[in-house]
């Protein structure tokens, strides 16, 4: 019975993805980490380019302690280091093949690969998504140019896989991308040096809940029953983030989830179902 997580579904591609970067978070990655998935990201990419391999893998078995198991942890570039922690790896757009790290990593863990052009789009067969960008200007690529949103959508219309997007995305900005028809976004610094990575999650999650659902979801919507009445939501829409998307605020509610209580601390973590039943309390004022 232990084995059995290791023969589930390949995790879900996210939809609100941290990247780190410890050089722009004044706290420790690791709280940052338990912020921003309190607050609703869903996936996880360790990016620190300058870290040596054992300094990274003593990083990289900090965050796993961290993360739950329903979010899914990609290591960028190190394809060794993904195999070692059972975690999902991020190709950049001139790494390993797909077919390379398919082949170390097995068919149930997520491959991702960054791209800048739809040509690049076009050959990332084999990845479960594509990660788009710059998209604006971003201190990460300092003297970059964003590549732009008619960019964005010539990528997605070539791409084999849902695409999230990158690169000065933030809370102003983030429903532009995700209607230009992005699955999801990814951000380092709206988060990282946010001085509530909690709010600012929580804010780009509602963001990301409300916006139009990508093209490649459009026909796989997951139907649930809230309060007796039939609901639909995108696919790998959190408990979170549907309280969210219905202005729910988490410490107000109470909610049950097929005959159990949920704990509030789960409710981020909690991918809501197909045929799920909820029932949802809401409780007027702070109490």
């Amino acid at each position: 019975m232990t084995d059995a997580p290791k023969s589930s579904p390949s995790p879900r591609v996210p939809r609100l993805m941290l990247v780190t970067d410890r050089h722009r978070t004044r706290i420790p990655l690791a709280h940052l980490l338990q912020q921003a998935l309190a607050g609703g990201v869903d996936g996880v990419q360790l990016r620190e380019k300058d870290l040596a391999p054992m300094p990274l893998t003593a990083l990289a078995e900090r965050l796993v302690a961290v993360i739950p198991d329903t979010v899914p942890l990609l290591v960028n570039g190190d394809i060794q280091l993904a195999a070692r922690l059972q975690a999902g790896v991020h190709l950049p757009e001139k790494g390993p093949p797909v077919a390379v790290a398919r082949a170390a990593l097995g068919p149930r863990v997520l491959i991702g690969r960054s791209v800048h052009s739809p040509e690049e789009a076009a050959n990332s067969a084999g990845t479960d998504y594509i990660l788009a960008g710059n998209i604006f200007e971003t201190a990460s690529k300092p003297g970059r140019d964003g590549i732009g949103l008619d960019r964005l959508r010539q990528i997605i219309e070539a791409a084999p896989a849902p695409v999230l997007a990158i690169g000065g995305i933030n809370a102003s900005n983030a429903e532009k991308v995700l209607e230009a028809g992005a699955h999801g976004v990814a951000i380092i610094s709206a988060i990282a040096a946010a001085e509530s990575p909690v709010a600012a999650s929580k804010e780009l999650r509602e963001i990301v809940e409300r916006s139009t659902v990508s093209v490649m979801d459009e026909q796989h919507q997951t139907s649930i029953v809230v309060n007796g009445k039939e609901n639909s939501v995108s696919p790998g829409t959190t408990v979170a983030g549907f309280l969210a998307s219905k202005g729910f605020q988490d410490r107000l509610v109470v909610v049950e989830r097929n005959g159990s209580i949920l704990s509030r601390a789960d409710f981020a973590s909690t991918t809501l179902q197909p045929n799920d039943r909820l029932e949802i309390v809401h409780f007027v004022g702070g109490g």
